[in-house]
C-alpha cells in the first residue's frame, strides 16, 4: 500500500526540504487550498491528485513541468479499477502539451483495448486536429483509432485515415502520392462534408503529380457528390436546412466548379483541347447556383475569371494569336494570374513559333523574382508545390523557348542553382527534366544570336 502512496510521499518530503514549515505556507505558495493540499499529502489514505494540482505543486516547487508524471500515470492506473475519462483527459491534454511520448504511448496502450474509450481518444484527436504544435502526438492518436477500431466501416476510422492523410501531405512529392494512394480505399466511408473535401485534395494532389487519370476520376466523383448534395438542400427540400452546409470547410459551389476546372485542366495538359474546352460553361457562370452567401459569390467570380483566362489558353495552345492582346490586358487585371498564363504564352510559343520575348521581357522581375529560391521554396504543402510546378514548367519552357532560338539564357546559373538546391525538399522527377533541359544551355554561347 505504501506504493501507492508514493508520489505524495515524494511531494510531502521535497515540500520539508525547501523549507516550508506547514500545510498553510505552501498553501499560500501553490494557490491550493489548504484543505485540499492537506487531503491530497495524507499519508494514510491520499485524496486522488488532479494533474492541474500536481502542476501548481511543481511550480511552487521550481520543477521542470512535467515532473512526477510518470509517478503520477503509474499511481493512477494502479489505484483506479474504473477508469475516469473526466479525470484522465486532463492529463493526456497536458502530456500532449508537453510532447512527453512515453506518457503518452502509454496511456493510448492502456486505454485502447477498454470499450467505448477509442470514441474519447478519437473526440480528443478532433479537438486538437489543428494544432500545429501538437501534430506528432495528436497523429498517434488517430493512429491508435485505426490500429485498434474493428469496425472496418466506422466513420470514425475513415475520419482518421482523412486526417493522417491531411498531415502526410508535405514538400515530398512521392511521399504524398504513397500517403494517397494508402488513403484512397477510405474516403469512400467519409461523411459527405469530409468526403468532399478528400476528394478535391485527392484530386489536387493527383494533378501536381500530373496523373490525369486520377485527377478525371477524383473530379467526377466530386461533381457527382456535389451534384447530389446540390439536388438534396435546394431541390428536394426546404433550403431552411442549413446544418449540413454549414458543417462544409469551402462553399458547395467551389466543390461543384472544381470538379469541373480540374478536368477542363487533365485533357487540357493532355493537348485534347476540344474536349477541355466542353467544360468551360460549366464554371464560366455559375451565378444561378442557390444559396451563396458573399463568400460563394466570391468564388462564382473567381470561376468566371479562371474560365475567361482559360477560353484564352485554349485559343493560344491551338494557335489563334488574335487573343493576346485580349490575354496581356487579363494579365494586367489579375496579376495574380500572371506566372501560370506566362506558362501558357511560352507553351503556344513553341508550338506554333511565336516570338514573345517583348512580354518576357516585361515579366522579367517575375520570371527571374529577386531572391529565387525564396520564392520557389516559400510556401507551405499544396502552395509550395503548385508554386514550386509553375516555376519549373515555366523554365522548362523558357529553356525550350531559347534552345529553339539558339539564344543563351538570362540568369541560367540562378535558375539552376534554385532548382538543384530545392530538388533536396521536393521529390519530384520533372524538376529533374527541367534540369537536364537547362543544363543544355550551357552549350549556347553567352552572346545572343539576333
Amino acid at each position: 500500500m505504501q506504493h501507492l502512496h508514493c508520489l505524495a510521499t515524494v511531494l510531502e518530503k521535497e515540500i520539508r526540504q525547501q523549507g516550508f514549515s506547514s500545510i498553510s505556507e505552501f498553501s499560500k505558495i501553490s494557490g491550493i487550498n489548504r484543505g485540499v493540499l492537506s487531503a491530497t499529502l495524507n499519508d494514510h489514505s491520499p485524496k486522488p491528485m488532479s494533474i492541474q494540482q500536481l502542476d501548481q505543486m511543481s511550480i511552487a516547487l521550481k520543477k521542470p513541468s512535467g515532473w512526477l508524471y510518470d509517478e503520477f500515470l503509474e499511481e493512477y492506473f494502479l489505484t483506479k479499477a474504473k477508469i475516469n475519462w473526466r479525470k484522465l483527459k486532463p492529463f493526456l491534454i497536458r502530456c500532449i502539451q508537453l510532447n512527453r511520448i512515453d506518457n503518452i504511448h502509454c496511456i493510448l496502450q492502456r486505454l485502447a483495448p477498454i470499450p467505448g474509450q477509442l470514441n474519447h481518444i478519437f473526440e480528443l484527436a478532433e479537438e486538437m486536429a489543428h494544432e500545429e504544435s501538437a501534430y506528432t502526438t495528436v497523429r498517434d492518436l488517430y493512429q491508435t483509432i485505426i490500429r485498434h477500431e474493428k469496425d472496418h466501416h466506422s466513420e470514425k476510422l475513415a475520419i482518421s485515415h482523412y486526417r493522417i492523410f491531411l498531415m502526410e501531405i508535405g514538400l515530398d512529392l512521392e511521399n504524398n502520392y504513397r500517403a494517397a494512394i494508402q488513403f484512397e480505399s477510405h474516403y469512400e466511408k467519409l461523411p459527405e462534408h469530409y468526403k468532399l473535401d478528400a476528394l478535391l485534395k485527392l484530386a489536387f494532389h493527383s494533378y501536381i503529380l500530373e496523373d490525369w487519370e486520377r485527377v478525371k476520376k477524383y473530379a467526377s466523383e466530386l461533381n457527382q457528390l456535389s451534384s447530389a448534395i446540390y439536388n438534396k438542400y435546394y431541390c428536394q427540400k426546404p433550403v431552411s436546412d442549413t446544418n449540413f452546409l454549414a458543417s462544409l470547410l469551402s462553399p458547395l459551389v467551389t466543390y461543384y466548379a472544381q470538379s469541373y476546372l480540374l478536368r477542363f485542366g487533365a485533357f487540357e495538359r493532355e493537348g485534347k483541347y476540344e474536349e477541355a474546352r466542353e467544360y468551360l460553361a460549366f464554371f464560366k457562370d455559375l451565378n444561378w447556383f442557390r444559396g451563396l452567401d458573399e463568400q460563394g459569390k466570391k468564388e462564382v467570380q473567381k470561376f468566371s475569371i479562371y474560365a475567361e483566362f482559360n477560353e484564352c489558353n485554349i485559343d493560344l495552345l491551338q494557335g489563334n494569336r488574335d487573343v493576346l492582346p485580349r490575354y496581356i490586358k487579363l494579365m494586367e487585371k489579375y496579376p495574380v494570374e500572371i506566372l501560370p498564363s506566362l506558362f501558357i504564352l511560352l507553351k503556344a510559343s513553341n508550338i506554333h513559333c511565336w516570338n514573345i520575348d517583348d512580354i518576357l521581357d516585361t515579366y522579367k522581375d517575375i520570371i527571374y523574382p529577386a531572391n529565387m529560391l525564396e520564392s520557389i521554396n516559400g510556401y507551405q504543402s499544396y502552395s509550395a508545390q503548385a508554386n514550386l510546378n509553375r516555376h519549373v514548367h515555366i523554365y522548362y519552357q523558357l529553356a525550350l523557348y531559347h534552345l529553339n532560338r539558339n539564344k543563351s539564357l538570362e540568369q541560367l546559373d540562378v535558375i539552376l542553382s534554385a532548382l538543384e538546391t530545392t530538388i533536396q525538399n521536393f521529390n519530384n522527377s520533372r524538376i529533374v527534366d527541367c534540369l537536364a533541359l537547362l543544363h543544355k544551355l550551357r552549350t549556347i554561347p553567352k552572346m545572343e544570336t539576333k
